[in-house]
């Protein structure tokens, strides 16, 4: 039996500031999971039981959207 799928999307934004010649700062921003999309678990494999096939747990600690700032100084 096969379990679900997982649909993970990332995506990045940076931006430069020059401040001097040879010095500038970059502002970044990243999104992991953007789409918040929860990683479900395996299905019930047990053919005794009536929840036979049914998937009804998430993976804890996967799956939730985050977000990442950073500013840095390059010389």
């Amino acid at each position: 039996m096969r379990g679900p799928g997982y649909f993970n999307y990332d995506f990045s934004l940076f931006k430069s500031f020059q401040v001097k010649e040879g010095m500038r700062f970059e502002f970044r921003t990243e999104f992991y999971n953007l789409t918040n999309t929860p990683k479900f678990g395996q299905p019930n494999g047990n053919f005794s039981q009536a929840s036979f096939g049914v998937v009804n747990t998430t993976v804890n600690g996967a799956g939730e959207r985050e977000v990442q700032f950073a500013l840095r100084f390059l010389f």
